[in-house]
């Protein structure tokens, strides 16, 4: 509705993974680098932790964008909450197998394990490095399945079969994992994903902006310097709030934004988007 208004040629801040627009800010651009590496090195499994809202399902999206086709299927879980069997049968059909096997699921995970070895098996075959990623993996508190998840990690042990197990969650993931020393100690590294600080959010913002074709400043530092105390630098919350004070801008027919438009258009968000309010 203010695009033409403020000079975009796309939202700037839209709803959800967007990586037409993504903004290589330091924080995200290691765990990019660091993601890559287990992979094209075979490290074999890492994790990425974050609050929520920090960028980690961007992240992997691009992650997912940017790998050659060596590194396919690249099999995205994010809905989690299946149960061991269902999980295992979901990735094996993810990778090839019968879409019977779902329906068989609750003959036990040993068995759609097995499926799922196969499916591995004949991607390295052809010389492919398939790649499986659990989002949301901090609700895997069923002790079975990082079990089986371990189990999985075995196949990787000669005769060796190529794939990356990356596990992405919320910080809690860490404490989870600290509890299965049998998992934790297979990864090659848990990294953190920090939200932004207040020169990477200026720079965030004026990058999504940038991406978007716009050619002005509408947020003075002021609003700026707000944005980055109300979001706490979690990237969802300075979206929310920069695409509603883009919108209120575009209806006053504001020139610039400053801070105190920031603090009104805060308290339309429900409080559990921001880290504070005032």
């Amino acid at each position: 509705m203010y695009r033409n208004y403020w000079g975009l040629s796309r939202p700037p801040f839209p709803a959800g993974p967007d990586t037409g627009g993504f903004v290589t800010c330091p924080p995200h651009r290691a765990a990019l680098l660091k993601l890559r590496h287990t992979i094209e090195a075979g490290l074999g499994a890492a994790a990425l932790i974050g609050e929520i809202g920090t960028g980690k399902t961007t992240v992997v999206t691009r992650l997912g964008e940017e790998l050659s086709e060596t590194f396919e299927p690249f099999v995205h879980v994010v809905f989690p909450l299946l149960n061991t069997a269902e999980l295992i049968a979901w990735m094996a059909v993810e990778l090839g197998a019968d879409q019977h096997l779902l329906e068989t699921a609750d003959d036990g995970a040993d068995v759609a394990l097995r499926v799922l070895r196969n499916q591995l098996t004949e991607w390295s075959r052809r010389d492919r490095h398939p790649v499986l990623v659990i989002d949301e993996a901090h609700v895997l508190n069923n002790s079975s399945t990082l079990e089986v998840l371990t189990l999985l990690l075995n196949f990787r042990n000669p005769p060796r079969i190529d794939f990356t197990l990356l596990l992405i969650g919320h910080t809690s993931l860490a404490g989870l994992l600290s509890r299965v020393p049998q998992l934790s100690d297979r990864l090659s590294l848990v990294s953190r994903l920090p939200p932004l600080s207040q020169s990477e959010t200026a720079d965030y913002v004026s990058g999504r902006l940038a991406a978007a074709g716009c050619t002005r400043t509408p947020f003075a530092p002021d609003a700026l310097a707000t944005l980055h105390a109300l979001s706490g630098g979690t990237p969802r919350a300075i979206g929310r709030l920069c695409d509603l004070a883009l919108l209120v801008g575009y209806a006053d027919g504001l020139d610039t934004i400053h801070g105190d438009h920031i603090h009104d258009v805060a308290l339309e968000l429900p409080r559990a988007v921001l880290r504070q309010a005032s």
